[in-house]
């Protein structure tokens, strides 16, 4: 897979736009920050190394949250990097759930993050 994606953040907060098919996929503050991410390392990353991104993340959210309260953005990244993950793969699986409901899973196969043989998470297959 190259990497470009066909998708770019959309024209309000929380959409990314899909020109190839003019469709907007609606995500959360957090979801679209994950998902940024992702798109910012095709390489792609591993769960347990995703506290690595710390800084980026809080970057990525603090643009992206409605929030003003500092505190609570950095608990909302805290939580995304725990150990126990729960977090990041419910988000992970909110993500894959909005672009197969908005696109079908034939489309929607190479704009998801899924966990690749060599245990990266990274976008599409």
């Amino acid at each position: 897979m190259n990497n470009q994606h066909p998708i770019i953040p959309g024209p309000r907060p929380g959409q990314f736009h899909l020109p190839d098919n003019d469709i907007i996929v609606y995500l959360n503050p957090m979801e679209r920050t994950l998902y940024q991410l992702f798109i910012n390392h095709p390489e792609g990353i591993r769960a347990d190394a995703l506290s690595l991104h710390w800084q980026e993340l809080y970057r990525l959210y603090a643009h992206e949250s409605v929030f003003d309260d500092k505190q609570l953005m950095l608990n909302k990244i805290e939580n995304l990097c725990s150990k126990s993950k729960i977090v990041f793969y419910s988000n992970i699986s909110r993500i894959k759930h909005k672009f197969i409901s908005t696109l079908g899973t034939r489309k929607a196969k190479n704009l998801i993050i899924i966990r690749h043989p060599d245990g990266r998470y990274r976008i599409g297959h």
